[in-house]
């Protein structure tokens, strides 16, 4: 295929601004070179400040912002809030010590956010490879969302990205939201 054939195709697809946020450690940068790459990615550094990933999902053509989620970095995501169509929060499901934290996070930066009300919110408990995660039933309840935010279109997966597990289906459940927003 030549590249006006490439442009072309490319011109035709649907965009998507997917904000990818999240406490650090919590396997952000990992979904997007999972998501890019297909595969898992041992050598993933830690995100200083942001990483911008674009790739093909259904008929999507994805921008993932994967912006850091140490405290000192956090003031970087409202520059992305804007014109975002997507966002998905990873929770490190393992740590239970800083789920409350999440919850707190989770709660002003997103549900709270009035720039972002009214798109569609994946949660990802991330890391249920690993011994005593907390699976979403329990963490839906931990985090409160069973209480509040009723109004708010959301979904919580099961996921461990180290072996792909729940990603597919996760991003499935986007796209879906997706399209019934461009529609």
């Amino acid at each position: 295929m030549s590249l006006l054939g490439i442009r072309k195709r490319l011109k035709n697809l649907d965009k998507a601004k997917i904000l990818i946020l999240g406490l650090d450690s919590a396997g952000k940068t990992t979904l997007t070179k999972y998501m890019r790459f297909g595969i898992y990615n041992s050598q993933t550094l830690p995100t200083i400040g942001q990483n911008i990933d674009t790739f093909k999902l259904d008929d999507w053509l994805v921008t993932a912002i994967d912006v850091a989620g140490q405290k000192n970095f956090r003031f970087l995501w409202e520059a992305h809030y804007h014109g975002t169509s997507a966002i998905i929060f990873i929770i490190d499901a393992s740590d239970y010590e800083r789920i409350p934290e999440a919850k707190e996070i989770l709660r002003t930066h997103v549900f709270n956010n009035p720039i972002l009300e009214g798109i569609p919110i994946v949660i990802i408990a991330n890391k249920q490879d690993l011994p005593g995660a907390i699976d979403a039933p329990l963490l839906i309840q931990l985090l409160g969302l069973h209480k509040q935010f009723l109004d708010r279109t959301y979904a919580i997966f099961n996921c461990s990205v180290l072996y792909g597990h729940g990603v597919v289906e996760s991003f499935t459940w986007l796209v879906n939201e997706l399209e019934k927003k461009a529609n």
